[in-house]
């Protein structure tokens, strides 16, 4: 392991690993620099990771709240690390679901990133943790943290928003924007859920696989193409 020093702050990396590419899309790349028509009060980061872009987003948006919600136990230790005594970062060590649940956590061959939940016993990839991870609802966060609205959603959670956005009708409306990844790769379908969930959605690519969708209610970009 390794410590980069930046912008103040320490940062953990895992060498041989996912983690430096990660580190520079979030601070080099910026995936998650596009302009936002309000200015972020809450913030969900599923699929936090090691808590890289939890950080960048605290930095850029200094009065937000933010819940970094990160299912893998090794990855989870790691963010705890690099987020220390951040007071306005939250972690969660749970797993984004459609349902409260237990679930089992495989990761694929690509590494801490590809990390995955599954209800049923999957065909690919390897046991990450010993027992069932906890799975938690959008609405259940929500309650948790007393949030009424979610300003900004970040999903990267390898292939389960399919099952989220299939269930979202409770949530949706409440979210200001989404900067997603899909990973339709790793399951099928998994775009289209997305899309049929936020038809009304202004839609922009902020990087070569992240999308920013925005409600129309709170602002407006380009329209999905």
């Amino acid at each position: 392991m390794v410590s980069i020093e930046y912008r103040g702050r320490k940062h953990y990396l895992r060498l041989n690993s996912t983690d430096p590419l990660v580190w520079f899309s979030v601070f080099r790349q910026e995936d998650y620099a596009a302009a936002l028509p309000f200015e972020p009060r809450v913030i969900l980061d599923a699929g936090a990771y090691t808590g890289l872009s939890a950080i960048y987003f605290a930095e850029k948006y200094p009065a937000a709240k933010i819940i970094a919600v990160e299912p893998d136990p090794e990855n989870f230790r790691l963010l705890m690390k690099n987020v220390g005594s951040h007071g306005r970062i939250h972690p969660v060590h749970a797993a984004l679901w459609f349902e409260d649940a237990e679930l089992t956590l495989r990761r694929r061959p690509e590494g801490h990133w590809a990390s995955s939940v599954h209800s049923v016993e999957p065909g690919t990839g390897s046991a990450v943790a010993d027992r069932p991870i906890p799975a938690l609802r959008i609405e259940t966060l929500m309650s948790r943290f007393a949030v009424p609205e979610i300003d900004v959603l970040k999903v990267d959670i390898e292939g389960a928003e399919k099952e989220v956005f299939e269930h979202c009708a409770a949530w949706i409306d409440r979210v200001g924007a989404i900067f997603i990844e899909t990973h339709d790769r790793f399951k099928a379908g998994c775009s289209e859920a997305v899309a049929t969930a936020t038809p009304g959605f202004r839609c922009e690519p902020t990087s070569p696989m992240t999308l920013l969708l925005i409600n129309p209610s709170r602002g407006s970009t380009g329209q999905r193409g």
